[in-house]
């Protein structure tokens, strides 16, 4: 009788399917969160790059018309291939509207990304909003 009961406190059958089974939910909150981030990151340096790009066209093209509009829709077309335009706000100013070519050019960027997983959405809301901004001296 001894022996059949030390045997079966031994059985560790099942023992690996309930470690797993304790463990799958944590690891995938950790997974999802790295995939999210991960995606967050991406989509802030898309966006400082188009701000910076955007502000370069911007600082060579100033003395040719001035045209903040343009200057928009060249931003709208280097980010189009990686940030869906819908929730981008771009917004042009100058440091002297008066003179372009004497100042600065400011280019702010927002846009609203949402998550890739319903992890984090669950947590920070439906949407995260970045923004970047460049601010560089107009060439005359």
């Amino acid at each position: 009788m001894k022996e059949r009961l030390k045997k079966s406190f031994r059985r560790e059958d099942g023992q690996s399917m309930v470690e797993f089974a304790l463990i799958l939910p944590i690891f995938l909150l950790i997974l999802c969160g790295i995939i999210d981030f991960g995606w967050l990151f991406y989509n802030q340096l898309s966006l400082n790059n188009a701000c910076r790009e955007g502000a370069r066209y911007a600082v060579v093209h100033t003395a040719e018309n001035g045209d903040t509009q343009a200057i928009i829709t060249h931003i709208e077309n280097l980010s189009s291939t990686v940030i869906s335009n819908d929730g981008v706000r771009i917004t042009v100013t100058y440091t002297t509207p008066n003179d372009p070519t004497a100042g600065d050019i400011k280019v702010d960027m927002q846009a609203d990304i949402s998550f890739f997983t319903p992890v984090l959405s669950t947590v920070m809301g439906k949407e995260k909003t970045i923004t970047s901004t460049v601010i560089m001296k107009v060439e005359s």
